[in-house]
């Protein structure tokens, strides 16, 4: 097996997080009362070259700082 590239490096990091952002101040979130305040300690991840079919997770935080509920509904990977 030759060395690859793992799924989120790069260019695909960046688009993920874009979608995260855009998704969560699109109104796809359910808001009650006050507001959302979304923030992520860690905006972008670049992982390593791995080998094909090797497993690498990652967490990737999203934190609500403000008083509404904050509810993920879907998160989609570039």
């Amino acid at each position: 097996m030759g060395m690859k590239q793992g799924a989120f490096t790069g260019w695909r990091c960046a688009v993920l997080s874009l979608f995260v952002i855009m998704m969560l101040s699109s109104g796809a979130l359910a808001e009650t009362e006050g507001t959302t305040l979304v923030f992520f300690p860690e905006p972008a991840y670049t992982f390593d070259a791995v080998f094909e079919g090797v497993l690498v997770p990652h967490d990737f935080v999203i934190q609500n700082n403000g008083t509404a509920v904050l509810n993920v509904n879907r998160v989609e990977g570039g």
